[in-house]
């Protein structure tokens, strides 16, 4: 596997500001093909301490750097990992040599061979294709061992009939990642792009009965699974945005709507627990007050 590196351009103006890190464009052969990647480090990462990785997919017709200037991750009030990635697609029908889950491994190969990665620490999330793509991810034999969790935001999780219903449109079917994936995926109400369903819980074998609660205004959580998988799958519902990401903070989606769409900061509450997870200490979301 060959590798190079440029540094990568400035923010557009208006784009969220970076917190203390920097930025570089990453290139990888992987499958015999030239992939790119952007990557920011954070200023805190030091190679004495293993260091947590988000990767994280744009959606369709967009680009690496539209996900960097939209999810925030690298914002000084939203960091919580070390390293972010930045996985860049390839436009167009995808043909037979493009394998985006292979690029995957050989990004975690590559970080891992540079950087001191806690390994029980890898995260991913990502937008609309970006977020359907976690869901490929979090089903394959060798990722799903090496992602700890998985944060869809309005994921392209396509079906075959619609209305979608768990019970007879089997998305998971060939499903072989690992057991006990843990999930939490955002959907606003009126995203008419794409149809979704929690076929997580049933494939984590939690069944479909689920504890709501208000976590924001005409926000609501569905939580799937009780007693040690409490929360292991969450679904984090708006009811009054569209196929977004959503942020109480001006972002590329929510800009040409006027004012901020969407009570809910994803990352205030659900990513801070999120982040939480690992490969070997499950504790998503899960409260302990009445244990103490």
């Amino acid at each position: 596997m060959k590798f190079s590196t440029s540094i990568l351009f400035p923010l557009a103006a208006g784009a969220f500001a970076s917190a203390s890190g920097s930025t570089s464009t990453i290139t990888i052969t992987s499958n015999k093909l030239t992939r790119s990647f952007l990557l920011w480090v954070s200023s805190t990462y030091s190679s004495k301490t293993p260091g947590s990785v988000l990767l994280s997919f744009h959606g369709g017709n967009k680009t690496a750097k539209d996900q960097l200037e939209l999810d925030g991750f690298t914002t000084a009030d939203t960091n919580a990992v070390s390293i972010v990635v930045y996985p860049q697609g390839v436009k167009g029908v995808p043909g037979d040599t493009i394998n985006d889950v292979l690029f995957t491994n050989d990004i975690l190969d590559y970080l891992e061979s540079k950087y001191n990665v806690d390994t029980a620490r890898i995260y991913a999330s990502g937008k609309s294709d970006g977020g359907g793509f976690c869901n490929i991810l979090a089903c394959d034999a060798r990722a799903s061992r090496r992602i700890a969790a998985f944060a869809p935001v309005s994921g392209a999780f396509y079906v075959a009939a619609s209305p979608c219903h768990p019970d007879t449109v089997p998305l998971l079917a060939r499903c072989r990642g690992r057991a006990d994936v843990p999930l939490i995926e955002f959907h606003g109400g009126n995203d008419s792009t794409i149809h979704y369903a929690a076929q997580w819980a049933l494939r984590n074998e939690l069944g479909l009965q689920n504890q709501t609660s208000a976590v924001a205004p005409n926000t609501v959580a569905y939580k799937y699974g009780s007693g040690d998988k409490a929360g292991l799958v969450t679904h984090v519902f708006e009811s009054d945005i569209g196929h977004d990401w959503p942020s109480t903070a001006p972002n590329a989606d929510n800009s040409k709507k006027g004012p901020p769409c969407g009570e809910l900061q994803c990352h205030a509450h659900h990513f801070g627990l999120f982040f939480q997870i690992s490969l070997t200490a499950w504790s998503f979301d899960r409260d302990t007050t009445s244990e103490k």
